[in-house]
């Protein structure tokens, strides 16, 4: 058994038994691990504040390769992203990148980049203020997609290697890009405009905080999220959508003037 040290960032906590709780979190240098806080949800306990999802902490837990659950031992809270709070639409999205890496990641799988996307993201989220927050997501997304080994072609035509411009082209989750019109017309896929090409191009190289001015119109709203939502079904195992999305986009086509109005932080009271 050895002590280990790192930074991570809680994905998901269960209650156990009447006291304790257990946590999977995603760690900066073991990757993700499963760990037991014991007495942590009682009111003098060690660990208060440290074990909520999308809370960014350091850890020190007793490792034992022959176990799945390892004991935690000490936590110190980094960033609760409290402006999350008051924030439905910010919470969701930061809650939905939690999910992603809690289901597409296996076992102690270690990448520092992906610790590092998810943990700007959460900050940008946070920080994001009145700006349009999906946007922010979006690019977690495209980044995640690439660090996982899955990146898609967004300009050329998959089978005659034609610029896709503005005319847009049909998305084929399976060949992991698009088609040209003229090669398409026969083969078919999810068609898409030249826009949301344009933005899906342009995230892959936009700083975090830019990603929250994005103006989308509705058409390129959905169409971007039905692509990220075919290309995770198809490519990455057990993602059959994600519930924290379904939650969101749920909410927004029964209450539209409701708890979501467009691009906006909604206090909730």
């Amino acid at each position: 058994m050895v002590i280990l040290k790192t930074e991570a960032v809680v994905l998901k906590a269960w209650n156990l038994g009447e006291t304790s709780r257990i946590l999977s979190v995603y760690s900066r240098d073991h990757g993700k691990v499963k760990l037991v806080a014991k007495g942590g949800r009682t009111l003098k306990s060690k660990f208060r504040g440290c074990l909520e999802p999308l809370s960014r902490i350091t850890i020190e837990y007793y490792d034992k390769r022959t176990r799945d659950l390892q004991l935690l031992g000490r936590s110190d809270l980094l960033d609760p992203h409290m402006k999350l709070i008051g924030d439905m639409r910010g919470t969701v999205l930061g809650l939905a990148a939690l999910e992603l890496i809690y289901r597409a990641v296996a076992g102690e799988e270690r990448s520092v980049e992906i610790y590092d996307l998810l943990s700007e993201t959460l900050s940008a989220l946070n920080g994001a203020g009145g700006g349009f927050a999906e946007g922010i997501f979006w690019r977690f997304e495209t980044r995640f997609i690439s660090l996982m080994g899955y990146q898609p072609t967004w300009d050329n035509c998959l089978s005659c290697g034609s610029s896709l411009g503005k005319e847009g082209g049909f998305f084929q989750a399976s060949s992991g890009g698009l088609l040209c019109a003229s090669c398409g017309v026969s083969r078919g896929g999810l068609v898409v405009a030249g826009g949301t090409l344009d933005i899906l191009y342009w995230l892959q190289g936009a700083p975090v905080f830019e990603a929250a001015k994005l103006e989308p119109t509705d058409g390129e709203k959905a169409e971007i999220r039905k692509m990220f939502d075919l290309y995770f079904k198809v490519h990455i195992e057990h993602i059959q959508g994600l519930e924290s999305l379904k939650f969101l986009y749920g909410m927004e086509s029964t209450n539209r003037q409701g708890i979501f109005p467009a691009s906006s932080n909604t206090e909730i009271h």
